[in-house]
């Protein structure tokens, strides 16, 4: 009798725990520029989304997440200035780290 309730215990807390167990897209923004990022867009479905709450200053990182693992690894994606005209971008969001933006370039690793 026990040991069925520790088998179910654990089950129900294995089923609980899964989704957090899910690794989203997450990476780090660098602002290695001399310009503030007011912004961050990506393009799904035809469209472009602008995340909430980006605002980096120069010299400055923010936690950037998806909140997902589904979808195309490769995303359009753009930076929007405060003062710059922005520029479309892609990379491989499945395999990386950090988006690094420079004054007259933007990389990835």
């Amino acid at each position: 009798m026990r040991l069925r309730f520790l088998t179910a215990a654990c089950l129900f807390g294995a089923l609980l725990a899964t989704p957090a167990l899910a690794d989203s897209y997450k990476f780090q923004l660098h602002n290695e520029s001399k310009y503030a990022i007011s912004g961050f867009q990506t393009y799904e479905d035809g469209k472009w989304s602008t995340w909430s709450g980006v605002s980096i200053a120069p010299g400055e990182t923010q936690e950037m997440d998806w909140d997902s693992d589904a979808g195309d690894c490769e995303v359009p994606f753009r930076i929007i200035y405060k003062d710059v005209e922005t520029e479309q971008y892609t990379v491989d969001w499945c395999k990386i780290k950090n988006v690094r933006v420079h004054d007259d370039s933007v990389t990835a690793d």
